[in-house]
């Protein structure tokens, strides 16, 4: 093997574990990558900035922000006429599954998860119904249903760019149609049979914080004569506390919720504090003319605004410790709880570090906009924002655009044209602004999805892929070219499970475009092999982001992705392949 080719497995090897162990942001992992082949001139900066020019990567931009638009629009009454609260639980999570797999067909699917996730928390605490037997079905079908169009993943429009920088025929509508159709109602019969013996039954986080709400929550209050009466918060030493943290001032009627340096204290009002409880009362307990109410209000929940929030992939907090992050200034609210990974964090909240798929369990005043958060926080928790039906003239806008999509969708106009116009018709009706669309650009996915195309270029081009095609020849030779591909389809289906799905697919790519040429096939058998198995993270909650958007809200541990996972990849797989050996090849 050569010296550039040997360099650039190396980088691959380190990137895939720097991923799987969540070392550093997955952007800067990448760049990181990326920089050291450019350092090494494997590729050229010309290389990296064709994928800024790349007219795949600016459709799955245009695709977001168009999703954003037709989620305002579409109004939240449309979602409860649809899941009447009277629906048999198993009735319910079919009509969910058909719903979310037909709209990730022609949105992006994370938008589509974020916006079902408080619909399907509301409906499954109205009936009793534990949410975890609901949620990840709910990612599962967004991720088959995805699958049905070129535009239903990022992952299909990545691959389709790396096809077009090598100046090979795109994948087209057919392609996806048929197969993603097929795997889609194959899933979702699993799923509807599956759920109910394979997930568990278990109790949302919210529900344990509030039955131990003590734990979590200490009220004292500022007596007569207080040496407090008349500082602010700072002045009277409140404002950067270890371990503990002023989350909330009850004054009269009034509450005070997220609580700001300057706000001066007044004999009477009650504070609430979080954290490490004997912080507190060893707080109390040094003359800081603290007291303890003898009749206290910490255990009636209505108190409360209590919010839950998933930090999403995309979320800037990732990486930084919370008292680092200035939390509650721009969030408007304090954390009392962090879950992860289905386990609530032990210690000194401040000093934790923000992992992509914490559940976060706030104190919010009544007055925050769930807006504000966007793409560095999902609400979770719904309440009292259930707009009514708007009526189909007043989502005309998201039908016009719908149907614009569509034809591009199936190729009568270009693809990139149609994502284009759908955005312009919104906007022109006043759906879409400026502003909604500065905050639907995501920078960390463009870099990733950047440099995952330099990827694939540095790996065709220093010859790694074409060694590690030979290998793979080797062990299947004599066998019929079938046998490569059932191997290559494993491999990504192991490597999408460890890492993200657009890593995956760009890692796989030029190895299956090499293959395809030395066994004398076709390509697009190859090609579509590793879109769908790029995009058949089921075992997992790391390769794609609806898995770990539900974990928090659903209360999963990571055992239950595989034991539901494991039958339904077997399925996908064995239905995948026999479908490319009939249709391809």
């Amino acid at each position: 093997m050569s010296f550039p080719g040997l360099i650039t497995i190396s980088i691959v090897i380190v990137l895939v574990f720097v991923l799987y162990r969540d070392l550093l942001r997955p952007s800067f992992a990448f760049l990181g990558a990326v920089f050291l082949l450019l350092v090494l001139q494997i590729i050229t900066p010309e290389d990296f900035l064709m994928g800024l020019a790349n007219k795949q990567i600016i459709v799955i931009f245009l695709l977001i922000g168009l999703t954003s638009g037709i989620q305002q629009n579409i109004g939240t009454g449309f979602f409860f006429k649809i899941f009447s609260q009277k629906l048999k639980p198993g009735t319910f999570r079919l009509r969910l599954m058909l719903l979310v797999s037909s709209l990730s067909a022609i949105l992006n699917n994370t938008p589509v998860v974020a916006f079902m996730i408080p619909y399907v928390k509301k409906w499954t605490k109205t009936n009793n119904f534990p949410a975890s037997k609901f949620l990840i079905p709910l990612s599962y079908s967004t991720i088959l249903g995805g699958m049905i169009t070129v535009v239903g993943t990022s992952t299909n429009l990545v691959l389709n760019g790396l096809i077009s920088q090598f100046g090979y025929p795109l994948l087209g509508f057919e392609d996806f149609l048929y197969l993603g159709v097929l795997v889609a109602s194959i899933g979702m019969v699993y799923l509807s049979i599956a759920s109910n013996y394979l997930l568990p039954s278990r109790e949302e986080n919210k529900s344990e914080v509030i039955e131990h709400l003590n734990e979590y929550l200490v009220e004292t209050y500022i007596p007569i004569g207080s040496s407090m009466h008349d500082k602010t918060v700072k002045e009277a030493g409140l404002r950067k506390l270890k371990e503990i943290f002023l989350a909330e001032i009850r004054r009269g009627k009034k509450e005070i919720s997220p609580v700001g340096p300057n706000e001066v204290l007044q004999e009477g009002d009650k504070l609430f504090f979080a954290g490490n409880s004997e912080a507190i009362l060893k707080l109390i307990q040094g003359e800081q003319g603290l007291s303890l109410p003898e009749d206290g209000h910490v255990s009636n929940y209505g108190f409360f605004q209590l919010t839950e929030a998933v930090v999403p992939a995309s979320s800037s907090l990732i990486g930084l410790k919370v008292k680092d992050s200035d939390f509650r200034n721009k969030y408007q609210g304090s954390i009392i709880s962090i879950h992860r990974n289905g386990t609530q964090l032990k210690g000194n909240i401040g000093e934790t570090r923000v992992h992509a798929g914490d559940l976060f369990l706030m104190l919010t005043g009544k007055d925050h906009n769930r807006n504000d958060y966007y793409k560095d926080l999902i609400i979770v928790t719904l309440r009292g924002e259930i707009s009514a039906d708007r009526g189909n003239l007043k989502r005309l806008p998201s039908l016009l655009a719908l149907s614009v999509l569509f034809i591009g969708i199936i190729g009568w106009i270009d693809l990139f044209i149609a994502a284009f116009a759908g955005i312009l018709i919104l906007y022109l009706f006043k759906v879409l602004n400026l502003q909604t669309l500065k905050k639907a650009v995501d920078l960390d996915l463009l870099l990733i999805l950047v440099c995952s195309l330099s990827l694939g270029l540095a790996l065709n081009s220093s010859g790694a892929a074409g060694v590690l095609v030979n290998f793979l020849i080797q062990l299947t030779e004599g066998a019929v070219p079938m046998v490569g591909l059932v191997i290559l389809f494993i491999i990504t289906l192991v490597l999408t499970s460890l890492i993200t799905n657009a890593a995956a697919v760009s890692i796989m790519f030029p190895i299956a475009l090499e293959l395809g040429n030395q066994l004398e096939q076709p390509l697009t058998p190859f090609f579509v092999a590793i879109a769908f198995a790029a995009s058949g993270d089921f075992m997992t909650p790391i390769g794609y982001q609806t898995n770990l958007m539900v974990m928090g809200p659903g209360n999963y541990k990571f055992k239950d992705y595989f034991v539901i996972g494991f039958p339904l990849t077997l399925i996908y797989a064995v239905v995948v392949l026999l479908f490319i050996n009939w249709y391809y090849l």
